[in-house]
Parts: C-alpha cells; sequence; structure tokens
C-alpha cells in the first residue's frame, strides 16, 4: 500500500511539480483545489511528467472549515503548499491574511487531528530578510525573521508569509510537535514553467523577455530553481534531520540586470528585449506609483543579500540547481508555451 500525501493547492506552479515528484517516487496523491475546473487542466499538466493512477483530488477552501478534517483521514504525510501570492501589492496589508493564516491553521490542526507522521510547509525567504535598518549587503540566515512591524517596509504579500509560518511554529510548539514540521523557503521561484498557467515569477520572466522593461530594478534575490523546491519536499519525507527546521532552497543570490544576462545566453533571439541596464531606483519608485507590482522591490533597492543555503543541501542530501541552469530553463519554456 502507497503512503498517501495531501497535498494543498494543487494546481500552484510549485504544488504540481511537487505532485510530479510525489507521483514518481510512488506516492499516493490527495490534491486540493478551491476551483473545480482547475482539476482537469492540472491532471493534464502532470500527466505529462508523471504516471497519474495515484492521484486524486478534493474541493477545498483555505477560508472554510469545511472537509479539511476529513481530507487529512488516512493521509501519512501533508505538504502545505497553497499561499496567495499576487502579482499586484493591496494597499491593505491584513488582505491575505484569511487565506495564508487561518487556512495554514485549518490545514495544520486537520494533520494534528489525523496524527500524520510529518508537515511540510512552503513558506518563503520573505518570512527571514525584511527589517528596517539593515547593513548592506545584509545577511540573513534560518534563525532570521521579517519584522511584521515595519509597516512601510513589509506589504500584504510579506506579512501574509510570515504571520502563516510564525502561527505554523506556535502552534506545533503548543503542542509538542515542532520536530514533526518543517518549513521550505525559497527565494525567487524561477525554472520549467510547465503549462500556461505559471506563476507570479514566471510574469516577470514573460515581461522582460517580452521587452517590458528599458532597464532592470537594482533588486537582488535568491535564486530557487522549481524542481529544486518539489525535491526538498519530498526529500524530508521520514528524514529525522530536518525536524523543526526552516530550509533556505536555493543557490545563488543574483541581481535582475545578472538574470537577464542569463536569459539573453540561453535564448540569445530574445537579447535585444531583455534589459542591459540598471534602471536608477527613484525610477523604479516613480513606476510603482502606476504598477503596484513594483512595489515588492523598493524597501531592497540596492540592497545585497546574503545568505548560505548549503546546511540545507547537506540535511536534504542533494545539491541545489545554478541560477545559470534554472533560468536557461525558465526562458525556454516561457517560450515553448508561447507566452512570449
Amino acid at each position: 500500500m502507497s503512503e498517501k500525501v495531501l497535498l494543498t493547492g494543487i494546481s500552484g506552479w510549485i504544488a504540481k511539480h511537487t505532485a510530479i515528484e510525489l507521483l514518481n517516487s510512488g506516492f499516493e496523491v490527495l490534491g486540493t483545489v478551491r476551483n473545480e475546473t482547475l482539476i482537469e487542466q492540472t491532471k493534464d499538466t502532470i500527466s505529462k511528467y508523471a504516471p497519474i493512477d495515484k492521484l486524486s483530488f478534493i474541493k477545498l477552501d483555505l477560508v472554510k472549515d469545511d472537509g479539511w478534517n476529513d481530507a487529512a483521514k488516512g493521509c501519512k504525510y501533508i505538504f502545505h503548499i497553497a499561499s496567495p501570492f499576487p502579482i499586484k501589492v493591496s494597499n491593505n496589508r491584513e488582505s491575505l491574511l484569511p487565506p495564508a493564516v487561518d487556512g495554514t491553521l485549518r490545514v495544520l490542526n486537520a494533520g494534528i487531528n489525523a496524527g500524520v507522521d510529518q508537515i511540510v510547509k512552503t513558506s518563503s525567504i520573505v518570512a527571514m530578510f525584511r527589517k528596517p535598518n539593515r547593513t548592506n549587503p545584509y545577511t540573513f540566515g534560518e534563525q532570521d525573521w521579517t519584522d511584521e512591524n515595519w509597516v512601510e517596509g513589509v506589504n500584504d504579500y510579506f506579512l501574509s508569509k510570515t504571520k502563516a509560518e510564525r502561527v505554523a511554529w506556535e502552534l506545533m510548539e503548543s503542542k509538542g510537535l515542532k520536530n514533526k514540521l518543517t518549513t521550505i523557503c525559497p527565494g525567487g521561484v524561477f525554472g520549467d514553467a510547465l503549462d500556461k498557467k505559471g506563476g507570479t515569477s514566471i510574469e516577470y520572466v514573460r515581461q522582460f523577455m517580452a521587452g517590458k522593461f528599458p532597464g532592470a530594478p537594482k533588486f537582488a534575490v535568491l535564486i530557487s530553481d522549481v524542481k529544486d523546491i518539489a525535491k526538498a519536499h519530498v526529500a524530508c519525507i521520514g528524514n529525522d534531520k530536518v525536524g523543526g527546521r526552516r530550509l533556505i532552497v536555493g543557490k545563488e543570490v543574483k541581481k535582475l540586470v545578472e538574470l537577464s544576462q542569463l536569459m539573453a545566453e540561453a535564448m540569445p533571439a530574445y537579447a535585444k528585449k531583455l534589459p542591459k541596464k540598471e534602471l536608477p531606483n527613484f525610477m523604479v519608485k516613480l513606476i510603482s506609483y502606476l504598477d503596484s507590482s513594483a512595489k515588492m522591490m523598493i524597501p531592497d533597492l540596492g540592497i545585497l543579500m546574503q545568505t548560505d543555503p548549503s546546511y540545507a543541501e547537506e540535511l536534504l542530501g542533494f545539491k541545489f540547481k545554478a541560477a545559470k541552469d534554472c533560468m536557461a530553463e525558465n526562458a525556454k519554456s516561457v517560450v515553448r508555451l508561447g507566452l512570449v
């Protein structure tokens, strides 16, 4: 009998890659969707990369109690991947908290009630590195937390990821179950788009390759390959070393202009459209008044982040993909799918 994994938000980009990794490793997967219309498209995409005889779906909503306890019954593991990541920034910092925070508590409580062996939650380095008065370069690691009270620098998405991870740890510690939880903390997620649904990171790549940016903002981020993130989730199963740990998954920190160069090398036909210079910070701030997606970067403009994810490679037992390979695969998949 195969071991069953409840995987939340299976129609999402990271979750689809994770489902593929699980199915190819012989696990049974029960994927949650908020909207039943997403099931066929998700199943079709996954079927191109993995057998789907052990794949099933259930309609559940992170903002409703209904069905979570029943879904977790009979599951040995839970991968809580679902979380909102809009490309636009809301003026309401708390707009994403109901699905992110309350949803996390619903999923984890269902897992506790069902007596699952392990819970792996997808968090992000955005729950780690945003705080005022940082040095430049700024180094962060597993013990660091984003300052939720920094209103100017912590937007709706950053706040939702930080609060959701904090409540997860608080709940598991209060139950004496901290070692049953692991969080996976990627940076900017890039790699194979799989299908046209994609994610926010894919949209940034698409816009770069379509010539939408005259220059690249002076923004740097840890580059995380989506397949590494999926592999990291699965590598946690039965791995005693990762209990109670926050695992930073990614290889190298790169500036956006460097990512542009990597995409140009991989896809020379698009080199002319890709930005070759960096935009002055004041221009990015001006753009952010017209396009709220630029607001996400403003607190980090000109700051070079540093982190050492090698501890996570050691605990998970594999090496993360270099930014060059990750961005090449991303650019090629965007073109292959006709997104540019």
